[in-house]
This record gives structure tokens, sequence and C-alpha cells, in this order.
């Protein structure tokens, strides 16, 4: 029922878009519209390849105007000259790209979704139904370094105004740049030569957040300008962005199907079918995430033509992300244990609730350190040598630096006493939570009242990670001209790709429970660390009752006062001495041998296309060559012994001892061959099919590739994580595409396309249960990564994009996609990650003075993981983010602006498959933004 009201609802959009569309696109048809003042201003694009005697040919234009109706128009005409199956999207104009983040822009392209962070930010693209790791993205046609483990570029490391352009390309060809399966995304930089003379301008502006009531500000600008008689050509652009922002999110909402698994609810002395196979909470915890951001770039491109045939372009990037988190959060371990649980609920062998005896409320405060510095040089090379012939060469080198390593902190402190918790589930909404503390007081009635005598000490913890990413290219290409009947173009490469990506981590993991059990309040160590916490619309649109007014910790105090303890015995849970002592210097963090690693990937590949064409048609077909060496490195330790004196406090964890850690290596390679087809036929000028099928490889997501590993003995479970294997191979797909597309005036369009995808070799986790680690009575289950799984995907795309003759235009784009997932050759339901249905609608209007814009995007509900739990999958539901703009023109040169995003107030919201097992959360607020762009 759900997956029919959501396609129902896109369904619904669409006929309604179309709606608006139909009144003016006959006569469209029929007229050829004159050109609108907008796009009267200038040119710059790709020119049509039609048949000039043609009756409905469009005569060669030159399109550099500029505006939100120019943008479209040089996406139009990027999409209709393209060699492969493409979507674009360009900059209304110099340093101004269509939305203030690169990854919001992608999610108006069919097919696109995003997912968002911190802020409601977008930060990654998915393409066609797969996440981030299945798509390479590329500044430049060159390899962007990454500050998180994998591959996945995160777009908010990228100020947008540094881009000019961007370019999806669905369908492969053998000149491409290998390693993606849903889609490559291109971005490209200004190049001075493309628009010849002196051009400047400064954007400022500032904005506001509802949620968060705090703003920021950004200033921006870019100068262009060319000499030697447009031999030489220099851009420049720089960027500054200060902005805070608060998320606020369920950070933990786990169940577990062991604890209970079976209790009889209604007292009757035995298990009946309802109270047996149940699902438990086990862990809650929520609150707010403050940023503070702060976004720096400065990019820079010189071209040199010293003549006809010779060019030379060296481009630059330099982008800081310092975006500092801290996070304030509510905690309750409702999980069962023997003689805890009264009063217990019970639907659909799911425990909605529960009175809870001896419940903790804790309270967690966490903060993240990112600051990320990406780098990207280039050196691009191209020569005339013949008429007939034209060589290129590249060299570059991308680098992404982010040292965190022992800057993360997570302290954790507790009310001690024997206290009574009540839950109770919520449809669609968090749950109800009430603490009735031992002395009679209601949690949530505390406001003011609880500090420093309160909360006792459990938790302590630091980490981070130091993540060096270096990417290092060259090539060299060429393409030859020939008159070989319907041959027309060879083109020819070679290229060496060679990455290292090193994740050192430092922690303090060993000892950061060295002072659990609340024993000690701060208080009784004489230190001031609680502070009153009081968060304006917290968890809005999240529903339930629960505290919504708490504490957080001074954590430079709280790792202080720890010193007060040192010397002091350590006492065991019956208040005997253990004859070990408190030693702060152990609180300290430490190079974490087992959780770190060093990958090296070194890429040989060569390519040769042939380009063909006829009177009616045009297409290429190619092969690629790619052969690839991993070397990975790491270490592991094993676990020698267990000790756990209070297995029934679900707030402690066992003693765990541990072998010195001992280093490993490993490598692999691999060798593969990616045929590739694209081909177009003109019914006539305006009307084209294309039909595209390949063979496409994915690699491993690069901590994939090293065998680190994680035990999760601390909170009792009995599981090792093998995270890696130097021995996964990449990830194969056979995909095919047809498509038509329909140029029906000079400025408008539509399309729709079929594409199918079936994928092999997934990389996925299967588990060898009760293995013998050699720790008498604690057999462990041992989960690491396989090439195993396969996937299809079956998927539809529409697009339309009309602009009418009196400013008005319509740009809708609609994806379908139905996926099968399997598992050991099981089939197991929907590929994880991918939105059964994605629309994006903006409506537009733009004339002299004035450019206004309502665009809507909406992404389906998805599967977030199969089997999350006892059999029960994750789902997130579907979420609609709607911005709007509006900006008038003082004069030719100053413009004033104002924008709004997520103006219905969107948030995500996930669950387990019913209304009453929430799973995830996390809302963003309404930002808006007011400025001014000057131009020179």
């Amino acid at each position: 029922m759900a997956r029919r009201q959501t396609d129902l609802g896109a369904l619904t959009v669409l006929a309604a878009a179309l709606a608006v569309a139909w009144p003016q696109w006959a006569h469209a048809q029929a007229s050829t519209g004159a050109a609108d003042s907008a796009t009267a201003k200038a040119a710059g694009s790709a020119t049509p390849a039609t048949d000039p005697a043609s009756p409905d040919a469009e005569a060669p234009q030159k399109i550099t105007v500029t505006g939100t109706r120019a943008s479209l128009l040089k996406a139009r005409e990027l999409k209709r000259n393209s060699a492969v199956v493409q979507d674009s999207i360009a900059a209304e104009d110099l340093g101004r790209f269509p939305d203030d983040n690169v990854a919001d822009s992608l999610s108006h392209v069919t097919g696109v979704t995003i997912s968002r962070t911190h802020g409601g930010e977008g930060q990654y693209v998915n393409v066609r139904g797969l996440g981030p790791g299945y798509s390479i993205v590329t500044l430049n046609n060159r390899i962007l370094a990454t500050d998180g483990d994998g591959r996945d570029f995160a777009f908010d490391v990228l100020p947008s105004e540094t881009i000019y352009g961007a370019d999806v390309m669905k369908s492969a060809a053998a000149s491409q740049t290998e390693g993606s399966i849903g889609g490559s995304v291109n971005l490209r930089s200004a190049r001075a030569l493309t628009n010849p003379g002196r051009h400047a301008s400064v954007r400022l502006e500032g904005n506001f957040n509802d949620l968060s009531e705090s703003g920021g500000g950004k200033i921006s600008g870019v100068y262009s300008d060319t000499f030697a008689g447009n031999r030489i050509g220099l851009v420049v652009g720089a960027v500054y962005a200060k902005q805070s922002t608060r998320s606020d999110s369920v950070l933990d909402f786990t169940y577990n199907p062991d604890s209970p698994g079976e209790f009889d609810a209604n007292g009757d002395q035995r298990i009946t079918p309802d109270e047996h196979n149940l699902l438990g909470v086990c862990c809650v915890a929520f609150g707010a995430i403050e940023q503070k951001k702060q976004r720096a770039a400065l990019s820079a491109a010189l071209e040199w033509k010293p003549s006809d045939t010779t060019k030379l372009t060296f481009d630059a990037l330099g982008t800081r992300l310092d975006a500092p988190a801290i996070g304030y959060h509510q905690a309750y371990y409702v999980e069962h244990a023997e003689d805890r649980w009264s009063d217990v609920t019970i639907k659909d062998h799911l425990i909605t609730g529960m009175t809870i005896q001896g419940l903790t409320p804790e309270v967690v405060t966490r903060t993240e350190h990112r600051v990320v510095d990406t780098t990207q040089f280039g050196l691009n090379g191209e020569w005339k040598a013949t008429p007939d012939l034209a060589l290129e060469g590249d060299a570059y080198v991308s680098r992404s630096v982010r040292n965190s390593g022992g800057k993360d902190t997570w302290v954790v402190a507790g009310i001690p006493g024997n206290h009574i918790g009540y839950f109770s589930a919520n449809r669609n909404a968090l749950p109800d939570i009430r603490v009735t503390l031992e002395d009679g007081r209601d949690l949530a009635q505390t406001s003011g009242q609880l500090g420093n005598a309160d909360y006792g000490l459990h938790w302590a913890e630091l980490g981070g990670d130091d993540i060096h990413d270096t990417v290092k290219g060259l090539s060299l290409g060429g393409k030859l001209a020939v008159d070989w009947g319907a041959v027309e173009r060879l083109h020819f490469g070679v290229a060496d790709t060679r990455r290292a990506k090193s994740r050192n981590t430092v922690d303090n993991l060993e000892n950061a429970c060295q002072y659990c059990g609340y024993q000690y309040t701060f208080s009784q160590l004489g230190a001031d660390v609680v502070r009153p916490l009081t968060l304006q619309n917290f968890m809005r649109n999240a529903g339930g009752n629960f505290p919504t007014t708490f504490v957080r910790f001074d954590t430079p105090a709280y790792f202080e006062s720890l010193k007060a303890l040192d010397g002091v015995e350590i006492l065991d849970e019956n208040g005997q001495g253990t004859g070990t002592f408190y030693d702060s210097s152990l609180m300290r963090a430490r190079f974490n041998p087992t959780r770190s690693y060093r990958v090296s990937e070194d890429t040989q590949s060569a390519y040769f296309q042939a380009d063909l064409a006829g009177d009616d048609w045009f297409a290429n077909v190619g092969l690629r060559v790619v052969r690839t060496k991993t070397t990975s490195r790491t270490a592991v330790n094993r676990i020698i012994a267990i000790s756990d004196p209070t297995p029934n406090d679900p707030t402690s964890s066992p003693d765990v001892t541990y072998s010195p850690a001992e280093p490993v290596s490993a490598t692999g390679e691999y060798t593969k061959l990616l045929p590739s087809l694209n081909f177009a036929y003109k019914f006539k000028p305006s009307l084209q099919l294309r039909f595209a099928a390949a063979k496409v490889m994915s690699r491993p997501s690069l901590d994939q590739l090293a065998p680190t590993a994680e035990d999760h003995t601390l909170d009792r479970t009995w599981r090792i994580d093998v995270q890696g294997d130097a021995n996964l191979k990449p990830i194969d797909a056979t995909q095919a595409d047809l498509s038509i597309e329909w140029y029906y005036n000079r400025r408008s369009m539509v399309s729709g396309a079929v594409f199918w995808k079936d994928i092999r070799h997934f990389v996925t986790y299967t588990i060898d249960d009760n293995v013998d680690i050699g720790v008498p009575g604690y057999p462990f289950d041992i989960q690491h990564p396989i090439n195993g799984d396969k996937a299809r995907i079956l998927g539809y795309e529409f697009g339309l994009q009309h602009l009418f003759d009196n400013g008005f235009g319509v740009n809708l784009k609609y994806t379908g996609t139905d996926t099968r997932a399997y598992v050991n050759g099981t089939h197991v339901g929907e590929l994880e990650g991918v939105s059964r249905s994605a629309v994006s609608l903006a409506l537009l209007y733009e004339d002299d003075k004035l450019n206004a814009q309502i665009a809507m995007d909406h992404s389906g509900r998805y599967t977030e993981a199969l089997d999350a739990v006892a059999g029960y999958s994750r789902y997130g539901q579907p979420l609609t983010w709607v911005t709007a703009s509006l900006a008038y023109n003082l004069s030719d040169d100053i413009t004033l602006f104002f924008e709004g995003k997520n103006l219905t107030d969107a948030y995500y919201r996930a669950n387990l498959g019913r209304a009453d097992a929430l799973a995830g959360f996390e809302t963003w607020g309404r930002t808006y933004t007011a400025g001014m762009t000057v131009k020179f």
C-alpha cells in the first residue's frame, strides 16, 4: 500500500505539471517564438547538428545568455549534442551556479537523488538508483580526492561558486574514465577563452535558519580576462562563507531480538505464540547537533594559445571546510534484563511499551572535528599535429587532508539511583518517555534543578581519524579524423592513475570505560562540568512526549575532573576493591593500529573508440582495458580473555584482554575488458532516438580493501566485523539504455528513457557462526566481506522543459525505479538506497528585471538496509524539498535576490516497515537568504 501511495503521489505531480504546460504546447510547436529579451544578451553553446534545408531545422545559435532560462537552454544543447546519454547543468552566470550547493543543483537532474548532512545541506549524490560509492565524481575529468573512508565525494567541501557546469553521463564510452555503474558526474570549472573579454562580479549574502534561530553570510568574487588577442585567458574565483546550523535528530534507536526474545506479558506463567519471537527496544538517544561551518575556496585557470594548433591550460583549486560540530543528546538504555520490565505491551511481536525498573537517564555530549583541505592542480596540453590528428596530454594531482585523530570526543554521564522509566511507542513519531527519579521528581520537570551533584561519571571517549587521500593521474590521448565510409573519427589513449589513502585512527577506546558505573558525581570530585541547556524548537516535527530541556557537559572540564581520582582503588559492583587504581593518563588518545590502514591502488588503462555517422544517425563503439593492483596494510589483535562480572547491568561492559597488535598486509589485482556502444538515430532534426549498451565496473570502497577488524565485546555482542579484503574484485554490470528526445521548438524539449542494469559481484558481508576464537565459553560470529550478491535495476525517466514566450517556464523530471536484490542467490527485496520514484518540478518566470522560481524535489520511499534486525528491513520515508528564489535587476550591473530553502519544513524519518517501529529522524528547519550581486 505504501508503494502505491508513493507512486500515485508522484504521478499526480506529473499530471499536474503536464496540465500546466499543455495549454501553450501546441501553439509552441507551430511557432518558432521570438527570442525573449533575457536570451538576447549573449551566446555560447555547442551548435546542434541539424540539416539547414529541413523545414524544422534550427539555425545554429551561439548562446551566452545569463539567467535561469539561459542555463536551461545551454543544458538542453549539451544534452542534444552529447555522444552519450547525458544530462547537464550550466551556470546561470560566471560564478553563479543554479543552487548554493552543487548537490542540490544535481538533484534537479532525472535519475539523481541526494542525501543531506547537518543543516540539510546536500552532501552525496545517487545516480540511477545506486549510491555514491557506485559513481565517480571528477573535476575537469580528473578524479577528486575525498576525506571519507571510501571513494564517495562529499559535495559540501566544494563551494558552488567554483563550478561553471556539471554533466551527468548515464551511459558509458570507452574514452570515459572507468569506475561508475550508476553514472559519472563531471564538474567543469570556468575558462576565460570561452567568454573573451573582461568580466568581474562580487556577490554578498546573509542567511537565517528558523530552527537554530541563527545565521551566517558569504562573500564571493570572480574575475575573468583575456589578453594578447585572446590568446591568453585568466579566470580567478574566491569565496568565503560562515554559517551556524542545527540538526535535531535520533542518534540511536536500536532493537534487540534476543532481549527478551520472549516475555510473559499477561502473567499466566506460560509463553503464548504472541509472546514469542519478540523484538524489543534496546537503546534510545536523540538530541541536537550544532555546527559552525566556515568554507573558503580559491580557484584559478590560466590558458595560453601560442599558436592556432597549440593550447596549454593550467588550473588549480584549493578549498577548506572547517565544520566542527557538537551534539547534545539524552539517552535511555531501556533494554531488557532480569526483573527489569513490567507492564509490557506487545503488538504483532513488537514490544511497544513497558515500565523499566532501574533506568539510568544519561546525557551525551559529543564533538566532531572536521577540517578538510582539498586541492587539485592540473596541466593540460592540446596539439593539432596535422589537420586530421589532434593529441592531448593531461597530468594532475588531487589531495584531501583531514586531521581529526584524537580530536573527537564522546562523554556520557548519568543520574545514579533506582529510577523508574516508562516507555510507549507511537506511530510515525518518537516514543513517549517519562522517568520518575528515585527521590520522586519527574525528570521532565527538573529543568534548572539538575547539576554537578546529580550526574556521575561514565563513558569518556577520545577518537577520530587522520585521513589522507592522494590521487595522481597522467594520460595521453588522440583523435584521428578518417574517411572510411561510416567511420569518421578514431579515439585512442592510455592513462595511469595512482591513488593512496591512509586512515590513522587515534583514540582511547581501550580505556574509555575506565570510569563507567556512575560511582562518582562531579560534585564529589570538586568539578564544575554540568551546564543547563535549552534549545528552541527542540525536535520539531518529531512527535512524542519526552523531556525537552536537559543539560550539557563542559568536555574539557569533564576530562580534567578525572584527575581527582588518580590513585583511588577501583571498586567492583559489590563495592569491594579490585586491586587496580584509576589513572587519568590512560585516557589520552593513542594511535590505534587495528583500526588504521593504508591502501594503494595503481591503475593502467587503454582505450580505442570509433565514431561513426550516416545521413540520419551517429554512433560510437569502443573498448577500454583496465588493469588494477591494490596493496593494503593494517594490524590485527586477538581477544585473549573475557570477564563479565555484571552481566545483568545493560550499561556496564565486560573486561576484555587483547594480544598486542600484529602488522598484516595483502595484495590483489584484476584486469577488466569494458566494451561500449552508443547509437543515435534522427527521425528528423528535432527528434532523435538513442540506444546505449556497455559493460561497466565500480571498485570496492577503499576501506573495504583493508582487513581492519572491530569487535563488539564491550556491548556484549559476541561478533567480530572484518571490514575489508584486498582480494575483493570490482562490481560488474551489464547495462542498456533506450531513450527518445524531441526538441519541438528552439527553447523546449521532452524526453523519455528506459534503462536496465544487471549487476553482479556486489560486495556484501557474510557471517561465519559460532567460531571458536580460543576464548572458552565465548563462541563468536565473524562477519567479513565477499563478492557474491547481485541486483537488477529497471528504471524509466521522463523530462519536460518548456519555456513560454511570455517569460514563464516549466522544468519537470520524473524517475521511477524497480530493483531486485539477491543475497546468496535468494531474492531479499529491493536494492538498498534506491528511491522508488523521484520528481523534480520547477516553475519559473524571467524578464529584463525579474527572475522568480519555485522548485520541488521529491524522493519516494526507499530501503536503507535489508534485514537490519531480525528480518526487519529499515526504510527511509518519502521527502519533499521545496526551494524558491526571487531576483530583481536594479540595473544591468546590480541584482538583489532572496531565496528560501526547505520551505515546507521537510524532515527525514525511517522505520522498520511499520509506523510504530522508529529507526531514524532528522529535522533541519527552513533557511532564508538575501543578498546582492554586483558586476564590473
